[in-house]
């Protein structure tokens, strides 16, 4: 979707009741948004739905206050009604209540502004919201709205079709062994704690990560590790001396190694033969994400113990689908157990999003087809241009013998780009006609001030901008999915914003 006009704030991409990403046009809505400017907040119709309530939830919240007692106390709606225990014992808090109706689970919890956030925290990294599909279902079967929305949804086994799809990308040897998952985090929490099943028993409470890791990430390893666990940050992937000297110096405390591959959002890849000589050397189990530019650009299903992937980008390329999927190697230590361990954890997606990803991850390869060819002219172009000093790709000189292990072809580089400007970031991005908004991996390129949206409280105190710099990180950059519409029109929408 590239045109003359901006997308105004708050509007859906794709103008979709489900749809993932939301409109930011402008810098200074990015950083209204962040500081909670009443002004912005108020056109927010929308937004990524792990971090911002969907109206069907909402809706139902003011339902809730009728329908319950104690009416005008917060309500959250859950995933499941394990989550809403979950959440009961994160909070920690007696005067809470566990709410069910209908199938749908929540928690009313008293006012009181810390606690309300420590609640959405905890759902946002878990991905422990309500979706948004189950939440309309009960709005209509309760006559609250007159109608679903018509979409194309897939007539069948829609778990079996997805998982097809999936197996020969994520490495699953069975289909038993990939599982689905309400959300990509959602899968990251299912394997970080069944990872730890395994390895609390042995005293192995603390975790490895390995790159700078999207925020969620962390935050579940930190939050929810228990047992003394401390955990360590690594942010430079080529710098396994630093690693290797740290697992022999604690040979028996990590429990596991976490890393995005390549990562986000510098598109680094690491010597992944190295790493998993090393995990295996000291008994640690090594999760890859391969999401940023798809398994099916890079292939770590040799290297990974277990694979997590955000279904969310590039298999629901439409861009209206929350999802995720776990898949356990064969070679992986305790394989049944970790697998049954994950099925424990993992919130199974709701059977309608099931049906809407089956529905269309037909499109999943032909679609990074295009992008692949796409991102390489869109490359290029930046490389080129002197308003640009730097462009991160799969393929940078310091990367590419690495990601050259695990790329499927020559041209499997991957829809996931980022820059760094020689002019005003603010200029740059008021002026890009192209959609502007959280995720990727949608037929819509999308562009985002990544750090921005990612991590505002280190992009907006100096003493987390050194700390970006230690770790390489330019918190100006830009951050850019490349979609599939004619890549000139792409090339133009840059060259008029960077001009």
């Amino acid at each position: 979707m590239i045109s003359e006009e901006q997308i105004p704030l708050g509007n859906r991409i794709p103008d979709r009741l489900h749809s993932v990403s939301v409109s930011l046009p402008t810098m200074e809505d990015v950083i209204g948004y962040e500081e909670r400017d009443p002004s912005i907040l108020a056109r927010m119709n929308s937004g990524y739905p792990r971090f911002v309530k969907h109206e069907c939830l909402r809706h139902i919240e003011s339902f809730w206050q009728e329908f319950f007692d104690k009416p005008n106390e917060p309500i959250w709606l859950t995933a499941s009604e394990e989550i809403a225990h979950l959440l009961e014992f994160h909070l920690d808090c007696p005067e809470s209540k566990f709410l069910k109706h209908q199938g749908v689970s929540g928690v009313r919890i008293p006012h009181g502004e810390a606690m309300n956030r420590e609640a959405k925290l905890f759902l946002q990294h878990i991905g422990g919201y309500l979706c948004s599909r189950k939440a309309e279902d009960y709005l209509f079967a309760n006559k609250l709205q007159k109608s679903v929305q018509l979409e194309s949804l897939f007539e069948g086994d829609a778990e079996a079709k997805i998982i097809s799809v999936l197996q020969p990308l994520l490495g699953g040897e069975a289909s038993k062994a990939i599982l689905l998952a309400s959300s990509g985090m959602n899968a990251i929490y299912a394997t970080f704690q069944a990872v730890n099943q395994i390895q609390a028993p042995k005293g192995r409470h603390s975790w490895i990560r390995l790159g700078w890791l999207y925020a969620d990430t962390m935050h579940i390893l930190d939050k929810l590790s228990h047992g003394g666990g401390s955990n360590k940050d690594l942010h430079d992937v080529f710098d396994l001396e630093q690693l290797e000297t740290l697992l022999a110096k604690n040979p028996d405390s990590f429990a596991g190694i976490i890393t995005e591959t390549p990562t986000n959002p510098l598109i680094q890849s690491i010597d992944i033969e190295r790493i998993r000589e090393l995990a295996t050397t000291h008994g640690v189990y090594l999760v890859l994400d391969p999401t940023v530019l798809s398994p099916a650009n890079v292939d770590v299903s040799p290297y990974a113990d277990i694979i997590v992937n955000s279904l969310t980008k590039y298999a629901a390329n439409e861009g209206d689908v929350i999802m995720g999927a776990v898949s356990v190697m064969n070679h992986c230590p305790d394989n049944k157990s970790i697998c049954d361990s994950v099925a424990k954890f993992v919130n199974y997606p709701y059977e309608r999003n099931q049906q809407r990803l089956a529905q269309q991850i037909d499109g999943y390869l032909p679609h990074l087809e295009w992008v692949n060819e796409s991102t390489m002219q869109v490359v290029e172009y930046l490389n080129r241009h002197p308003k640009v000093s730097r462009v991160h790709w799969a393929n940078e000189p310091r990367s590419q013998s690495n990601f050259q292990k695990i790329a499927r072809s020559e041209n499997s580089i991957g829809g996931m780009i980022s820059f760094e400007l020689e002019s005003d970031l603010a200029r740059f991005y008021d002026r890009l006609t192209i959609c502007k908004g959280p995720s990727f991996g949608m037929r819509h390129s999308l562009a985002c001030p990544f750090m921005y949206l990612a991590h505002y409280e280190l992009v907006s105190t100096r003493k987390g901008r050194e700390q970006l710099a230690q770790a390489g990180i330019n918190p100006e950059l830009i951050r850019f999915s490349v979609g599939t519409e004619p890549v000139a029109a792409i090339i133009d929408s840059l060259r008029f914003a960077l001009s």
